[in-house]
This record gives C-alpha cells, structure tokens and sequence, in this order.
C-alpha cells in the first residue's frame, strides 16, 4: 500500500459511467441533442446574454452561479455531451431544463454551421437566430434613431416656422405701427390744416367785422359831419336872425318915438305889407 490514494474521475469510474448511462436512458432528450457541436467553431461570447435572459426567466432572479455553470460546461470541452449538460442542470432549472437546452444546442447547431474562413483566418460562427434578433434590434434602434432625428427635424423646422412666423407677426406690427403713425401724421396735418383754416376763417371774420365796423364808424363820422354842418348852418341862421334881430332893435332905439309910433308909408307894391 502506497502513502495515499489515488483517484479517478468521473469519466474514468465504470460505476458513474453505468448509472450515468442508466439516467440517460430514463431521461428524454431533444432530437437535436444528436448533432455534434465543436465549440472552437462558435463565437460563444455572443451565447451568454441570451443564456442571462433565459436562466432569469426559469429562475426569476439573474443568477450569476448558474449562468457561469453553463457557459463554464460549454467552455469545457470541444464537444461537450448535450445530455450530461441536462443532466447537471436539472438540479438549478428543473422541468424547464429540457425546454432550455433544446433552445441552447439548437443555437450552437446554427452557430457552428455560420463557421468560415476568411482570408485564411477562421471566423467563428454565431447562430442565426441572434444573428437575426440583432439585426432586427439594429433595425429597431435605427428605426428609433431615424425617428428620434424625424422628430428632431420636426421640432426644428416647428421651431424655425415660429421664429418666421414671429417674424411675420414683427412685420406685421411693424408696418401696422408705420401706418398707425402715418394715420397720427395724417390725422395731425388734417387737425392743423382745419385748425389753420378756422383761424384764416376767424381772421377773414374780424377783418369783416373790423371793416364793417369801420365803414358804420366811417358813415357815422359822415353823418356827424353833416349833422355838423346842418347844425352850424342853423347856427349861423339864428346867429344871423339874431343879429338882424339885435341890428332892427337897435335901429328902433336910435329912431325917435313920435317917428316909431307913425305908420310907414308904403308904395303901392307893398301897401299890404308893413313892418311891426
């Protein structure tokens, strides 16, 4: 006897590989589980979002343990046993371990068959499905994007028809406020023409009245005159009556009485007439 034991793997042990074989038996299996897979043909970095989004739907929660286990059980080998993954799973995903490894080696089926070369470089594959998902979320998001910059657009050229029509309405009051100070202009020229004429009217007024009123003064003054004149001729009359009066009464005191009191004799022409 040595100084240890030495083990054996699962793969080396008869009895594993016998219970192993009894399990699979009981066990049912995808159809696609019989198409080998070499995972150095499969670009298994773009598996694991897709593995992340299945493991938290079964399970509810993102589970980190279980969703390294099955990246960690694909990595393993270069032809990894679908059924053996199954098997280990089951314990984390239970009845839903089937459904999630049918839908996993599908994809690693179409992963493996997008394998190529090119220019002498091998370039993993990557299965059509997500192929498929991500062109359709690139359509999605440059759809998102070509609307996202429509809207934009629209905003912008919404915009710009405000900033013209702001500048519409600008115009628009300005030229109403040009023609509201041409009506004040307008409306203050009227205002000073009618003010202009009712004073030229006023002034043709009084130089009327002052010319009438000189005219009346003019025939007053006129009439004074004459009146004047009337009167002074009058005046001289009875000054004259006067002094023939004052003349005959001073004759008759120089004439003696007995010749005052005799009758004077007339001619025939005037012996009707006689002086008192």
């Amino acid at each position: 006897m040595g100084d240890g034991f030495r083990g054996v793997s699962s793969d080396q042990d008869g009895r594993f590989k016998s219970q192993e074989k009894k399990l699979f038996a009981k066990m049912k299996f995808p159809a696609c589980f019989s198409t080998k897979v070499d995972m150095r043909k499969v670009h298994l970095e773009v598996l694991r979002p897709w593995v992340t989004k299945k493991v938290t739907v079964y399970i509810g929660t993102e589970d980190d343990i279980v969703i390294n286990m099955v990246m960690a059980e694909l990595e393993k080998e270069d032809e990894p046993d679908p059924r053996r993954m199954q098997v280990n799973l089951t314990g984390f995903l239970e009845r839903n371990t089937g459904a999630f490894m049918g839908d996993l080696w599908g994809l690693c089926i179409s992963a493996q068959e997008n394998f190529k070369i090119e220019k002498g470089k091998a370039v993993k594959g990557m299965p059509q499905q997500l192929l498929k998902e991500k062109e359709d979320e690139i359509a999605r998001i440059n759809t998102e994007l070509q609307e996202r910059a429509k809207k934009i657009q629209d905003d912008q050229e919404k915009m710009r028809e405000r900033a013209r029509e702001f500048e519409r309405q600008q115009e628009v009051d300005k030229e109403k406020m040009l023609r509201r100070q041409l009506e004040m202009q307008q409306e203050a020229m009227r205002r000073a023409e009618a003010k202009a004429e009712y004073e030229k009217l006023e002034v043709m007024e009084r130089e009327k009245q002052r010319a009438e009123e000189d005219k009346e003064r003019e025939l007053r003054r006129k009439k004074d005159l004459e009146e004047r004149e009337k009167g002074g001729t009058r005046e001289r009359e009875r000054s004259r009556d006067r002094g023939r009066d004052r003349d005959r009464d001073r004759d008759r005191h120089k004439t003696p009485s007995h010749i005052r009191t005799r009758p004077r004799t007339h001619t025939r022409k005037n012996k009707n007439k006689h002086t008192p």
